[in-house]
Order: C-alpha cells, then sequence, then structure tokens
C-alpha cells in the first residue's frame, strides 16, 4: 500500500513546533532571555539615582551657605525671612529627595521583572529630569563657588538621563518589555 500522504523534502519530522521560540503545544513560550541593553538601562537607572541624590546633597549644602544669605537679603528679607525660607527649602527637599529616590527604587525593581509600565514611567521621568536639570543649570551658579559642582553634577545628570532615553527606545529593548514576563 502506498502512502497517501507523501513526505515533502525540507520539512522536518516529528510533531509540529508550535513556537519558534521554545514553546509548548498550546503555543504558550519561555520568556525571551532579556538583551544585553536591559542590563545597561539598569544601570543608568543607578547612576541617575546617584547623580540626583548627590545634586540634591550639594543643593541641600549651597543653599545654606553665606553666599545665599547674601542672596536673600539683596531680596530684601529680613533675618527671621531668611531663616524661615532655608528651613522650608530644607525639609521640600529633603522630602522630594525621598520621593525621587523611592520613584527610582520602584523604576529599577520593576525593570528588571521585565514590567512596561516601569520603562514608560522612567520615559517621563527622565524627561521631566532633564527640563528640570536644565532650567537648574541656568541658577547654578548663583550658589558661588558651589555652584560650579552643581552646574557639573546637573549636565552630567542631563547626559546620563538622555543615554537612559536613547537605551529605553532602543528596539530589542521595547520587544522584550512588549512580551509578557512572569514575577
Amino acid at each position: 500500500m502506498s502512502n497517501p500522504y507523501p513526505d515533502r523534502p525540507g520539512k522536518p519530522s516529528g510533531p509540529p513546533s508550535y513556537n519558534a521560540a521554545g514553546g509548548d503545544q498550546y503555543g504558550a513560550g519561555r520568556p525571551a532571555a532579556a538583551p544585553p541593553e536591559l542590563g545597561r538601562l539598569l544601570t543608568l537607572t543607578l547612576a541617575s539615582a546617584g547623580l540626583y541624590l548627590l545634586n540634591q546633597l550639594v543643593g541641600l549644602y549651597a543653599s545654606s551657605t553665606a553666599d545665599m544669605t547674601q542672596t536673600y537679603e539683596q531680596l530684601g528679607l529680613s533675618a527671621d525671612q531668611i531663616a524661615q525660607t532655608q528651613s522650608t527649602a530644607m525639609v521640600t527637599s529633603i522630602v522630594m529627595l525621598l520621593i525621587a529616590l523611592g520613584l527610582y527604587a520602584l523604576i529599577y525593581v520593576f525593570l528588571k521583572k521585565g514590567k512596561n509600565w516601569a520603562r514608560i514611567l522612567g520615559i517621563v521621568l527622565s524627561i521631566l529630569s532633564i527640563v528640570t536639570s536644565g532650567i537648574g543649570l541656568f541658577g547654578a551658579l548663583m550658589y558661588g563657588g558651589v555652584g560650579i559642582v552643581l552646574l557639573i553634577l546637573g549636565l552630567l545628570l542631563i547626559v546620563v538621563n538622555v543615554l537612559w532615553l536613547v537605551t529605553a527606545f532602543k528596539a530589542p529593548v521595547k520587544q522584550w518589555f512588549a512580551q509578557p514576563h512572569m514575577a
């Protein structure tokens, strides 16, 4: 008896492959390995957080220097108003610093887990950081000698965040985050 379905050359024998990426017969594939750019994205997230922390700490120090007190006096503020302004700025800066570091941690943890919303949140916050750091560059030199340090840290923060954005928009990263991830 002859075979009514002759084998076709070039076709693999055995059960059909439903998912070329190593999936099972129901089409559920194993998660793809993270691209190398993800490691760079995570490193840039930590670098951005570190630079932000340094920038804020130097800014806190700069706001309490004599150079800043003289600036407030030139604006016509009394000694009590200067003290109140400086303490309010200090508390506000510390609260904002803690919130920002919490957001950096949130983004880092969930980027590592492959959550696309963390990549999107990181994109939005990187853009905001670039804009606010750019604006901060204009006022950095009013802090006297410490302003040069603030200027350098601000420029570094902008560079790191631009690199973060470039990495976040690379095709392998976008494709990896578009896939569902367990965790």
